[in-house]
């Protein structure tokens, strides 16, 4: 496992999201509860927005959610650092609308999410969970 410090040059995030990537990824850590409660938030965003908007894809969008769901249940007390990190900014990623592609303005908004979190779930060997994309 990588040192904090290192998960800014993480294989995988693509170059048009590695700046935000550096930003989350130094970003203070908070309690799981509280991402919970912001992927939450989001799905139920994504979801409204799946509705009435065709750019969205809610095959991709509950398919991230499902991963990062699965991602915060595996942090515990005994969770490192610097993986805890990994996990927080992959779903703190993924619940930013606008990020390296707008999540709501192109049907390709969600890849660039599922692009960063499955680097993250290459890194901490659970390339298993990996989203798909088309």
């Amino acid at each position: 496992m990588a040192d904090v410090k290192d998960l800014g040059d993480l294989p995988g995030i693509p170059e048009a999201a590695r700046e935000l990537w550096r930003t989350l990824v130094s970003q203070p850590l908070v309690p799981t509860t509280e991402l919970q409660g912001e992927l939450r938030t989001y799905r139920q965003s994504l979801a409204r927005n799946a509705q009435w908007n065709d750019e969205v894809d809610p095959r991709l969008a509950q398919a991230l959610d499902n991963a990062c769901v699965k991602l915060l249940s595996t942090v515990d007390a005994q969770t490192p650092p610097a993986e805890r990190q990994a996990i927080q900014a992959a779903v703190r990623y993924f619940i930013l609308e606008d990020d390296a592609e707008s999540d709501l303005d192109s049907v390709i908004g969600l890849d660039d999410d599922a692009e960063v979190l499955n680097a993250v779930l290459a890194h901490l060997g659970r390339s298993d969970w990996s989203v798909q994309v088309r």
